[in-house]
Formats: C-alpha cells, sequence, structure tokens
C-alpha cells in the first residue's frame, strides 16, 4: 500500500499534470500574444488538422477556406498565421525582409542546401549571384533551340496519334516535353520520353518522392528514419526518394566524366564554370542537389500549367476561338507543322493574358512558403506577430481575393486587360518580387508560350469525357500541385495547311 507522503506526492503530481493540460489549452485564448488573431479553435491548440489536410492533398484549398471565413489573417496553428494582406506581401518576402525561411526547407531535397531550400539570406544571395546569368532572358535565346527541337518532336507525335482518331492525354506529352527539355538543356541529353511515350524509372522515383512531403513539412525531424516508418506508402516514398537522387547523382557524374557531354551552353556546363566572388566552384554535394532540384522544379511546374490552360481554354470555347485568332495573325508567315519563335509570343496581349490567367486560377505551388517572424517580433497592417512565430502568405489565397480579383474563380482573361497594382501585388504564381522569386521564371514563359501557341496553331482539340476530365482537373497538392486525375484526354485534329 502507499504511504500518506506516497498519496500526497501522487496527488501533486496529478494537479501539475492538469495544471499543464489546462494552460496548454486556455494560453492559446487568454495568453498567446496572437490570441487577438481569428481563427478556429482547433488550430489554435493543435496542428493535427493540418496535418491531416496535408496528406490530403488539400491544404491549400482548407487554408482558403479558412480566409473566406475569418478574413486576410487567420490562424492555422498553435504558432502559424496564414496572411492574405497585399500590404504583408513586401515585409515577409521583401528584399529588405528579415523574415527567414523555416526548418520545412531544411529537409527538402535529402537536407542538402541549395537555391531553393537555403535560409540563410546571405548564403542565398551568394548563391544567387552565382547562378542568375544562366537563367537571364538574355540567355534564352542559347535555349531556344533546344526547346524548339523538343516542342516540334512532341507536335508530331500528338498528330500521329490523331490521324487515326485515337485519344491523346495532353497531360502525359506535357510531362514527357517538360521533362525532356530540362534534362537536354542541363545534362544535354533527354531520357527519350517524348520518343517511347513513357516515364523513365528516374522520373517515376522522382514523383512517387512527392508523396512524402506531408511528413516533410510536419515531421522533418523524423525525415532521417522514413525509411522504417510503420506505412508504407512513408517506406516506399523514400525508398523512391533515395533512388531519385543517387540516380541524379550519377548523372551529374557522368556527365563531368565524359567531356564528349560537356556542351558550353549546358546548365550544368555554365554551374561547374560558375565561380563566386572568391573564385571557388560549386561544392560537390550542393553541384549534385542544384541539378537534381532544377529538373523536378522545371518540369512538373510547367506540364500541370499547361494541363490546366488547355483545359480552361477547351470549357470556354469563345476565349479558345478568340486567342486562336490573335494566333492566326500573329503567325501568318509561319507554317502550321513549325514551332513559333518566341519573339513572335511575347509581347500578343490577349495571349499573355490567356497565361497569366491560367497560372493565377491554376498555381501549380499553390501552398504555404513559411518565414520566422525575426526576434523581437514584427508589426503588420496593425497586427503584432510575436519573434519565432511561422507566418506565411499562399498564392492560392491572394489569387482568389475578390476585392483584387472579381469574381476569382471565374477563368477570365480580360481581366488582365486593365491590370491594376494590386493585381500585380497579389499575383504570386512565382513567388513574391524579392530576392526568393523564383530564377527560372524567364525560362517557364518561354516554355508556356511556344508549347501553347505549338498546340494551338498546329491542331483543333476536342475535348472527350468531359465530365469525367472536369474531376480530373481537381487540384492535388504535395507542396507542387498536379491535376489528380493525370489526364487530359483530347481528340487532336491538325488544322488545314495554310494556302
Amino acid at each position: 500500500m502507499l504511504s500518506l507522503s506516497s498519496y500526497e506526492s501522487l496527488r501533486w503530481l496529478i494537479l501539475a499534470i492538469s495544471g499543464y493540460i489546462v494552460y496548454t489549452f486556455l494560453y492559446p485564448f487568454l495568453f498567446s500574444p496572437m490570441r487577438h488573431l481569428p481563427g478556429p479553435w482547433y488550430a489554435r491548440v493543435s496542428k493535427l488538422w493540418i496535418i491531416y489536410k496535408t496528406v490530403q492533398g488539400v491544404r491549400a484549398r482548407s487554408i482558403h477556406d479558412l480566409h473566406r471565413k475569418f478574413g486576410q489573417w487567420v490562424v492555422i496553428g498553435p504558432d502559424e498565421v496564414s496572411i492574405s494582406d497585399q500590404d504583408a506581401i513586401v515585409p515577409i518576402y521583401g528584399a529588405t525582409s528579415k523574415f527567414c525561411k523555416t526548418t520545412f526547407y531544411t529537409y527538402q531535397l535529402r537536407g542538402i542546401p541549395e537555391l531553393f531550400t537555403m535560409s540563410s539570406q546571405k548564403q542565398h544571395a551568394d548563391r544567387r549571384r552565382l547562378l542568375a546569368h544562366l537563367f537571364s532572358m538574355s540567355t534564352m535565346k542559347d535555349y531556344e533551340p533546344v526547346i524548339s527541337d523538343n516542342v516540334k518532336l512532341c507536335m508530331s507525335q500528338i498528330a500521329e496519334q490523331g490521324c487515326p482518331g485515337q485519344a491523346s492525354n495532353l497531360y502525359d506529352w506535357f510531362h514527357y516535353l517538360s521533362m525532356d527539355i530540362i534534362c537536354e538543356l542541363c545534362f544535354g541529353r533527354t531520357f527519350n520520353m517524348l520518343r517511347e511515350g513513357m516515364n523513365s524509372t528516374y522520373i517515376q522515383d522522382m514523383y512517387q518522392s512527392l508523396e512524402i512531403e506531408p511528413v516533410r513539412y510536419h515531421f522533418g525531424f523524423l525525415n532521417r528514419y522514413a525509411g522504417w516508418a510503420p506505412l508504407k506508402w512513408v517506406r516506399e516514398s523514400e525508398a523512391a526518394s533515395v533512388r531519385s537522387f543517387a540516380k541524379g547523382i550519377r548523372m551529374v557524374q557522368e556527365y563531368k566524366q565524359n567531356p564528349e557531354k560537356k556542351r558550353a551552353k549546358d546548365l550544368l556546363r555554365k554551374m561547374l564554370d560558375a565561380r563566386d566572388e572568391a573564385g571557388n566552384a560549386l561544392p560537390e554535394d550542393e553541384l549534385n542537389v542544384e541539378a537534381v532540384g532544377l529538373i523536378l522544379a522545371g518540369s512538373h511546374t510547367t506540364s500541370s500549367s499547361l494541363t490546366w490552360i488547355v483545359w480552361r481554354l477547351l470549357r470556354h470555347p469563345d476565349i479558345l476561338s478568340r486567342l486562336v485568332k490573335e494566333l492566326d495573325d500573329a503567325l501568318l508567315q509561319c507554317p502550321r507543322v513549325a514551332v513559333p519563335p518566341h519573339h513572335y509570343l511575347e509581347h500578343l496581349t490577349y495571349f499573355n493574358a490567356v497565361i497569366k490567367e491560367g497560372l493565377r486560377i491554376d498555381t501549380a505551388v499553390p501552398g504555404s512558403t513559411p518565414r520566422y517572424v525575426p526576434h523581437g517580433g514584427a508589426d503588420i497592417s496593425g497586427h503584432y506577430l510575436p519573434g519565432g512565430a511561422t507566418v506565411s502568405i499562399q498564392a492560392y489565397s491572394t489569387h482568389r481575393d475578390s476585392d483584387v480579383f472579381p469574381d476569382p474563380d471565374i477563368f477570365d482573361p480580360d481581366r488582365w486587360l486593365s491590370e491594376t497594382p494590386e493585381m500585380r501585388r497579389m499575383y504570386i504564381p512565382f513567388g513574391a518580387d524579392g530576392p526568393r522569386k523564383c530564377i527560372g521564371i524567364h525560362l517557364a514563359y518561354v516554355e508556356l508560350r511556344v508549347i501553347l501557341a505549338s498546340l494551338l496553331h498546329r491542331f483543333e482539340l476536342s475535348l472527350i469525357e468531359q465530365e469525367d476530365t472536369d474531376k480530373a482537373m481537381d487540384m492535388h497538392e504535395l507542396w507542387l500541385a498536379a491535376p489528380e486525375g493525370q489526364r487530359l484526354l483530347v481528340f487532336a485534329k491538325e488544322r488545314p495547311p495554310k494556302v
């Protein structure tokens, strides 16, 4: 039997535990510096709800639902706030911002720092200076022949399917095309995905590895143990991640060891030649991860965006007809089977409005880009944020601000013909303006323009199974987003040659 003193000790222990539990639940409502911010009660006491939504692939949409209910500022976790306020974008992401990337980025790409994941602002600035020339608009002229050759092959493959009336899955073709382009630009070689009409095992592993992103997002410190996780899908995703990363490293090594592959205009060649202010080359492991990250970022987002844009156009025949008319007028001297040069396309008013609207309404990187509030806290738009708290802004919500984009869920390219300063600030498909904006933005726009123009100038497209296709276009988000059904089935009929 327990002695009187033991009972007394147990009683105090129970009281202490009970007090801690009560305090933990009351703190967010009575004592937290963020208690004045709106949000659901369950988000204030636990992150379990957002973990569940992340695993489901609907994180961005779920956070946006809270914004619609609570406004531009909403608590989404005990120490995290999501913001959809244009006045907060520059303080958090601008050139002079002191808001640093969170540990979420630490666990991406096997935990090796690269341009996207670096939390150190100085380290990031140094790396960006080192690599910025690779993606300047002037450099795009060097890349256009590679883009054009691959686009021509892709269009020929689609035409070959269309001749006997066979359906084409444009999601697959865009996927093969964007991957072959970025691999040839980087390594001077492709995986022959366009010619073979199928994914390589490397690409299959790369995309399967994305499935572990919810684990990295919320349980990054456990990432090193993912191979022993009790859940089979986590173990398999981790194994795919290990295999794809190892393959990427081997490709870099093969490139370095074979002088015949080292073309002066290859991205990898330029990365190998790059030197910092002290004359140092990129360290071996960082060169590897920059190359692997480039392949992933340079393919997935382009193929998803193209798929959504074409689907939106086919759902809006009036917009498609107007766009085709503008393209036909601009490409009078361009045969239908030819790939239009980029300089024919970059200044077409309605064409570029269609692309911007497509990237607004269906964003391939829709979710939170979290940052830590600097030590000492910060005041933004009249709201105080304590130091160490996590804040984030997501494109999915800024792109649907009804005060800036009336009827935000309607695909309306005309809105960009009267673009306002507010629209420019809230439009962040490649990240907010500042030092962290996507370095590959020029390459992305060149590919989007050339591929879309080539397709619409050459083919007359019609949807197959429209209702099922609409369901397949629902967004599934694992950091990078893609159509859930991964298909856009169309009949592609070649338009008559020009007289």
